[in-house]
């Protein structure tokens, strides 16, 4: 299980809770609906879905990508 520390952090690296919220709901869905687990599972004690998508988010395994919209939007902001 994930500590407060941690999750501060990962938060601040992803740019917020919110942020990183969003992306372990986006990676449970995947997972739920068939996607491969892209870290190794422990065999002994049986992992649910949600310690999956995190551990793979705290390992680096899955992040945001910035959207073209992301990117635009961020480049007006630097002319204005």
């Amino acid at each position: 299980m994930i500590r407060k520390q941690e999750i501060d952090a990962l938060s601040k690296r992803m740019g917020g809770r919110f942020k990183m919220t969003v992306l372990i709901q986006k990676r449970i869905q995947e997972l739920v609906r068939g996607a491969n687990p892209l870290i190794a599972l422990d065999k002994e004690r049986k992992q649910s879905i949600i310690d999956i998508a995190v551990e793979e988010v705290v390992q680096g395994k899955v992040y945001f990508e910035p959207s073209a919209e992301d990117e635009e939007s961020k480049t007006k902001k630097k002319k204005d």
